[in-house]
């Protein structure tokens, strides 16, 4: 926004300058035109009057020293012209009036009318200037004297004065740009500051509140609407937890007694009872797997922003000794590969999310099978790859896989919860990371976690760009 501000602030700065200078420009090399063509207008004039007073002027040598005296030391052509617009005399011979503009100035002069040029021309290639005064003998035109100056000279002057005033406007433009700097420090410091308030929140930190006692009225009314939303999301944080802590020991008495009642009713029951009794022992063990899982799940989308340095490979090793007795049970053999890589996550994301894609692919997995977990890392991201050899999932199924509660198809006597992956993928969104679900080949399942790399130096690095970003 600050890039923004100076843009606009400068932009408008230049135009203003432009909008003054610009017409200034055309002014003075108008001035400068006039004051040109007026001295030019009286010497013709003056050399019109000598030359009445003479009986011939063409061949009045006195006339004609004035004439080539007044040509050299003003640069310029003096032509005598006769009453049909013949060149009788010329300071420069072979001097030729062939512009249609002259030829109207000398018609002009010889029809006894006054001739002043008044309009400035965008003489960018610099034409000479002809201006006509007649001759008159007793009060009638007897011939005219036209005097044809070069305006190199004014076009010279017109550039010079072009370039100190784009010198003004340089100077102006760096003056703005200088003073536009601390003003839009000034202008956008309470932004910055409720900006840096809202990315506290938005990190964690809800004791965190805006300042709402300085700055433009708009500004404190922002802040104090996000104070007064902070305020809301802090209670409804500390009434989610309250619930989660509730459900928790409310839940657990009745369903431990629930249970309970199930064991001792086995001794009562009757053989043809005995298959409804386990199943609603399964069920009761479901329904506290369940809550287990809402539980962790309410305590995952509550969890912590920060992150810590993780080393996968030793994290996924130490899920795979966790898990090697239940794969050894099922006659499946789990196997780590990979590099060594530092990642970052909230502590024990990982070993969570390990265990829930441990759990899911010895479930699946055949008799005979094998469940690899390989870690790859590139210049930013660790990713901790497991790949079984289960059934697999359709792609209908991959993209709902981590919607709660859905089971999808389940295999043998396995009765999932539908929540696993969802916990896991809610872990993994806190730590800024990532789980995607592809189809291994000829068959199986390929679950990838993607994590940010933990390097020493970036993050440093990166803190420092959102602060001067800032």
């Amino acid at each position: 926004m600050r890039r923004r501000l100076l843009i606009t602030y400068l932009s408008l700065t230049a135009v203003l300058l432009l909008a003054l200078e610009v017409p200034l420009a055309f002014s003075l090399a108008m001035n400068e035109f006039h004051h040109l063509a007026i001295a030019q207008v009286n010497d013709t004039e003056k050399l019109a009057a000598a030359a009445a007073r003479t009986t011939d002027p063409a061949s009045d040598l006195s006339w004609g020293r004035q004439a080539t005296s007044y040509g050299a030391h003003k640069s310029t052509t003096v032509l005598l012209l006769g009453p049909s617009g013949g060149i009788v005399f010329s300071t420069k011979p072979g001097t030729r009036i062939t512009r249609d503009e002259w030829r109207r100035t000398v018609r002009r002069a010889l029809d006894g009318n006054p001739n002043l040029p008044l309009d400035y021309p965008f003489n960018v290639s610099a034409e000479p200037l002809l201006v006509a005064a007649p001759v008159f003998e007793h009060g009638r035109v007897i011939g005219a004297v036209a005097t044809v100056s070069p305006t190199t000279s004014l076009r010279a002057q017109a550039m010079g004065q072009n370039a100190v005033l784009l010198g003004v406007t340089a100077v102006g433009m760096l003056a703005a740009a200088a003073a536009a700097v601390p003003l839009a420090r000034w202008c956008l410091g309470p932004v910055s500051r409720l900006h840096h308030a809202v990315s506290a929140i938005a990190q964690g930190r809800y004791e965190t509140r805006a300042g709402a006692d300085s700055g433009p009225a708009e500004i404190r009314e922002l802040a104090t609407a996000v104070n007064t939303m902070t305020d809301r999301l802090v209670a409804l944080l500390q009434a989610q937890r309250s619930f989660v802590a509730d459900a928790s020991h409310q839940l657990r008495n009745p369903l431990s007694a629930l249970r309970l009642r199930i064991d001792v009713l086995e001794s009562a029951i009757t053989e043809a009872g005995r298959p409804h009794l386990a199943q609603a022992a399964e069920e009761a063990d479901r329904l506290g797997r369940i809550l287990d899982e809402l539980l962790a799940l309410a305590r995952a989308s509550e969890a912590d922003s920060e992150t810590t340095p993780v080393e996968v490979r030793s994290v996924a090793e130490a899920r795979a000794r966790a898990w090697s007795a239940q794969a050894a049970a099922a006659d499946v053999t789990l196997a780590v590969t990979g590099d060594r890589v530092v990642a970052c996550c909230q502590p024990g994301v990982l070993d969570q999310v390990l265990d829930v894609l441990l759990d899911n692919a010895l479930g699946f997995s055949p008799a005979g099978g094998r469940i690899t977990v390989r870690v790859r890392a590139d210049d930013a991201r660790a990713r901790v790859i497991v790949t079984d050899e289960g059934p697999g999932m359709s792609s209908e199924d991959m993209a709902r896989a981590t919607d709660r509660f859905w089971r999808g198809d389940q295999v043998g006597d396995r009765a999932g919860s539908g929540l696993g992956l969802a916990i896991a993928t809610t872990l993994l969104d806190a730590s800024g990371g990532r789980l995607s679900l592809t189809a291994a080949e000829p068959q199986g399942l390929v679950a990838e976690v993607d994590l940010a790399r933990d390097i020493p130096g970036v993050a440093a690095l990166a803190r420092s760009d959102a602060g001067r970003r800032s």
